[in-house]
């Protein structure tokens, strides 16, 4: 696999070493084949809700020579894999909310979760937080005038004591909306990102002073301030 979206190569990126990684929401089986020929799993699970994709999918991986190492499913979600039938678990390409009610009572049934919320990213976050996940890392990258945010999460239950929890960075609402690891690592695409949200908000309300716009400007000057440091 080549030309892959920088989107679906970051994703490909933060996803470890397993032995089975279920791909949901699959679409062309893309990532699932990029993993299993990089060598970072033997075996995936392609699952999509909607038989076009996943008739594209299952063409994708066999012209790949890669039928004998991922499996097809159409799934509603993670409703046709079964508890720790796979170590890590990826789910991208949809809205927060949905991820959401996808990854509802299921978060304890994978070690490992490569997610990328396309909306709701702030409500995502709390989501977590409040079952008890960990967010290990956030990556963040922009991609034909779009910006992305990718996520490594584990249980904190599981999390070595040595290890920050994910809690550590998420404490303050301006941790939530543009992400805590972010703003520790003073990430150069959110910095880019919030330059451009404190103009859009400033300009917004030289028209109206929107209570909730100028609360989202000051959590978008807070959030910039670490980036004067």
């Amino acid at each position: 696999m080549t030309n892959l979206p920088d989107r679906l190569k970051k994703i490909v990126e933060l996803v470890p070493d397993s032995e089975t990684v279920a791909d949901i929401g699959c679409d062309h089986a893309y990532v699932s084949i990029e993993l299993v020929l990089k060598g970072k799993v033997k075996r995936a699970i392609a699952c999509d809700i909607n038989e076009g994709p996943l008739s594209s999918a299952k063409s994708n991986i066999i012209n790949a020579g890669l039928a004998d190492k991922i499996e097809t499913r159409l799934s509603d979600g993670l409703k046709e894999v079964l508890p720790h039938e796979a170590d890590t678990v990826v789910i991208a390409g949809m809205g927060g909310l949905l991820m959401e009610k996808i990854l509802q009572d299921r978060l304890r049934d994978f070690d490992t979760f490569i997610l990328s919320p396309q909306s709701d990213i702030e409500h995502f976050r709390h989501f977590l937080i409040d079952n008890r996940m960990s967010i290990r890392d956030e990556a963040m990258l922009m991609e034909d005038g779009k910006y992305y945010t990718v996520m490594t999460v584990i249980s904190a239950d599981s999390s070595r004591e040595e290890e920050p929890s994910g809690e550590d960075f998420y404490k303050n609402e301006e941790d939530f909306i543009y992400g805590g690891i972010l703003l520790h690592k003073k990430d150069e695409t959110l910095h880019k990102f919030l330059l451009k949200e404190k103009k859009r908000y400033e300009s917004i309300l030289q028209k109206t002073q929107n209570e909730s716009i100028k609360e989202a400007h000051k959590h978008c000057l807070k959030a910039l301030e670490g980036y004067l440091c």
